[in-house]
């Protein structure tokens, strides 16, 4: 149960991590100085001037990287082809269609329609959003949102694709148009509000930033502009996690207490129904601490083994979680969640865990053992036999 808890608990984790690099963040972004301070408000007055030359550096040192403009808006749909009228709170990104597959992985999850193309004035919206809206392929949309120097500004668009991600955040609330679009309604002038990038990384968060930072530093503004890593980009998703880390070593603790409870229970029968072989091997000259010895070096084989067939067990369970998982996604649809989960609950192998369970189990069944033993050997040895008949 403790390696399939801890499985657990890390796929989970995992999970979101992936989904937060492959949607929303990369391996890390360029933002410019002040703006993740402000992210909350998506302001667009804090913007990277003329990003192309800070592409060109990262270009140079084989760095994949993809502008993105973030801004808020309302969506607006109206009756006729839509259901029924309606509005929702929603954040766009513009994005270059050419660059951005490099980094995310929103032009794999298309499942109807196609990716948008550079100047035209199209939009891609999650596939939850638009099963909430009655949106189809070639329904018209409008989003009323702000320009760079604040002015109202209205934006006609058409759907021309619905994606479906691993990322429900992303498919509760999120628009794609081509960054060429955004710029114009919006008078960036060719500003963008980050660059994200994507760096070779086992995992999330594990990439080496040196390189990035290297090139950024090459760049005519570098003083301007500041690199985020994974983790401060997902800080508030890890404060989430902190949360419930301490739920999941709460359960994890249970767990280890009832099996120590187990251990402790088992070898204290087995030591102290021996207590009249114990006053024999000190009656045949035995010393106290070779008496002692045997039954740690014997209980903690016995743990082994024990450990030994629960690992066994764990393995199956990890296994059926790697492989298949559990979908949860059809009750979790109507539920938000500040995780990035996708609804199906999957596990990691966890190796260092179950050496360590094992571990565990042998040191605490040699250690209980002493505890009994001790006791016994306080006694006279003919006490011990006469309390054995």
């Amino acid at each position: 149960m403790f390696v399939g808890f801890d499985s657990i608990f890390q796929g989970f984790f995992a999970d979101s991590d992936r989904n937060y690099a492959r949607y929303e963040t990369g391996s890390a972004a360029v933002v410019p100085q002040g703006y993740w301070e402000e992210r909350q408000e998506y302001p667009l007055d804090i913007a990277i001037e003329r990003p192309d030359e800070l592409l060109g550096i990262l270009d140079a040192a084989g760095i994949a990287a993809a502008p993105r403009l973030d801004f808020s808006g309302q969506l607006i749909t109206r009756y006729d082809p839509f259901p029924e009228d309606g509005s929702a709170q929603v954040i766009l990104h513009g994005m270059d269609t050419t660059r951005d597959p490099e980094v995310f992985r929103l032009k794999e999850s298309i499942e109807d329609g196609r990716f948008p193309e550079p100047g035209q004035d199209e939009v891609i919206i999650g596939g939850w959003l638009a099963d909430r809206l009655g949106a189809e392929v070639g329904f018209p949309v409008t989003v009323t949102t702000r320009t760079r120097d604040g002015f109202h500004q209205i934006m006609d668009l058409e759907i021309v694709g619905i994606f479906r991600t691993s990322n429900p955040t992303v498919d509760r609330s999120s628009l794609f148009l081509p960054l060429g679009t955004a710029d114009r309604y919006l008078e960036m002038q060719g500003a963008v509000t980050r660059v994200a990038v994507s760096l070779p990384e086992s995992a999330p968060g594990r990439a080496d930033l040196t390189p990035l930072g290297e090139a950024v530093s090459r760049h005519s503004a570098s003083d301007r502009l500041e690199v985020l890593s994974f983790d401060r980009l997902t800080e508030e998703f890890a404060e989430v996690v902190e949360m419930t880390d301490g739920f999941a070593f709460l359960l994890l603790a249970l767990l280890a207490a009832i099996a120590i409870v187990g251990i402790s229970n088992t070898m204290l029968m087995a030591v102290m129904e021996r207590e009249q072989e114990v006053a024999m091997m000190r009656a045949m000259g035995f010393r106290d601490r070779e008496i002692k010895g045997m039954f740690a070096f014997e209980a903690a084989g016995i743990g082994l083994l024990g450990a030994t067939g629960g690992i066994v067990l764990s393995l199956l369970v990890v296994w059926f979680f790697v492989e298949h998982g559990v979908d949860y996604g059809p009750i979790m649809g109507e539920i938000e969640l500040d995780y990035r989960w996708d609804g199906v609950l999957r596990g990691v192998w966890n190796p260092g865990t179950m050496f360590l369970a094992a571990l565990f189990a042998t040191i605490v069944a040699g250690i209980v053992s002493l505890f009994p033993s001790r006791r016994m050997l306080k006694r006279r040895v003919a006490d011990s036999m006469r309390r054995s008949k």
